[in-house]
């Protein structure tokens, strides 16, 4: 029995929570029954998360010189992707991780009878801040049902966001648990006093940590002022930040305008943020947007009290009782008094992520079976 082919569509391999996710299920997958190859476009840069794809045996193809800048940049978009898919038209499943601006994917993957076309929502907003941009965005999201197949969300939320709220009402959209591999986030002393000796953090040091890309969506600026705000009462607290992007330079000025150098830690990209969870006392995130963010399933298992947007980030993040969710309407100091008032101890909640269903070996094999069955 031949195997069946899979391509992958996602915009870059800049590692956040879809490259993520990618990753993280590859590595569980079945290698035997289907192969996966990866589509991305063309920044300018290349990206560690290629070389991992590349390493697991899967093919990375990149639309050269292809990034979406203005509308004329569609025109290279449609003749690239036509010459793509012109060489590579035997797949029997493409599978787009991205928002519906990238629809063509799909569009053209049709023409040349690509039987399973899947998109699948991973967010609840556009990652632009430019209003044209999230106008056109919505329009194409007709395009995108259009070409579509299946429909795919990591929550109720996002599926309504991208797909519509009759479209998750009518099951038409397949929820897929953003599984992660959740004994390695298992609370672990050895390796906590092993990454805060690297990172310099003293064991009685109270240390707040974020993970995430340095970008508007992840409102880390309102972080470092609540953060500044807890440190004035808990002066032995630390802020931990595991990320980067577009907006460091502005949030490192920030930090250093309110005189917290020594109180900050960038410890940029980190490909073990398992192991950096282990070093954290209370996870913090202030998003103004978000699916249903894997990081927010990853403190869980880690045993982190977690604070988190309310009405901004889905409760069905809310897997444990390690959640609690605040207003962004809230000012930093009030967020700072909640947080410590609320309980802070470290829990083991690996059996209740497990139950719900967010075990990385079994959305790995569901995603398997999809692609098999259909």
């Amino acid at each position: 029995m031949s195997k069946v082919k899979v391509l992958y569509f996602v915009d870059r391999m800049l590692i956040g929570g879809i490259q993520k996710f990618i990753i993280e299920n590859l590595k569980k997958m079945d290698f035997n029954k289907i192969s996966i190859d990866v589509l991305v476009l063309d920044d300018g840069n290349h990206y560690d998360g290629e070389d991992t794809l590349k390493n697991m045996g899967c093919n990375v193809y990149k639309l050269e010189g292809v990034w979406l800048r203005k509308p004329a940049d569609f025109l290279k978009y449609k003749k690239e992707l036509n010459n793509f898919f012109k060489k590579h038209h035997d797949y029997k499943v493409v599978h787009l991780h991205s928002s519906s601006k990238n629809y063509i994917v799909l569009k053209y993957a049709k023409r040349y009878g690509i039987p399973v076309r899947i998109a699948h929502s991973h967010n609840v907003n556009f990652q632009t801040k430019n209003k044209f941009k999230k106008i056109i965005g919505d329009l194409l999201k007709k395009q995108l049902k259009k070409y579509a197949t299946d429909y795919f969300a990591c929550a109720n939320i996002a599926g309504e966001w991208l797909f519509g709220k009759k479209a998750v009402q009518n099951g038409k959209v397949r929820v897929i648990h953003n599984g992660i591999d959740i004994e390695k986030f298992k609370y672990n002393e050895k390796i906590r006093n092993e990454i805060r000796k690297e990172l310099n953090i003293k064991e009685t040091d109270f240390v707040i940590g974020n993970v995430g890309r340095f970008s508007n969506q992840k409102n880390h600026l309102f972080l470092i002022d609540i953060f500044n705000e807890i440190q004035k009462v808990k002066s032995n607290s630390k802020l931990l930040l595991i990320g980067q992007g577009e907006l460091e330079e502005e949030i490192r000025n920030k930090v250093k305008n309110l005189d917290l150098n020594d109180k900050v830690i960038f410890a940029g990209f980190k490909s073990n943020v398992n192991d950096y969870m282990q070093a954290m006392d209370i996870f913090i995130m202030a998003s103004l947007y978000e699916g249903l963010p894997v990081v927010g399933i990853e403190a869980q298992a880690s045993g982190l009290p977690c604070f988190m947007s309310k009405n901004v980030i889905t409760n069905e993040v809310k897997i444990t009782n390690s959640v609690k969710f605040i207003s962004l309407n809230d000012s930093p100091k009030d967020w700072a008094n909640i947080i410590l008032k609320s309980d802070l101890s470290r829990k083991d909640n690996l059996e209740n992520l497990k139950k719900a269903g967010y075990f990385v070996e079994d959305t790995a094999k569901k995603l398997v079976d999809f692609y098999l069955n259909e």
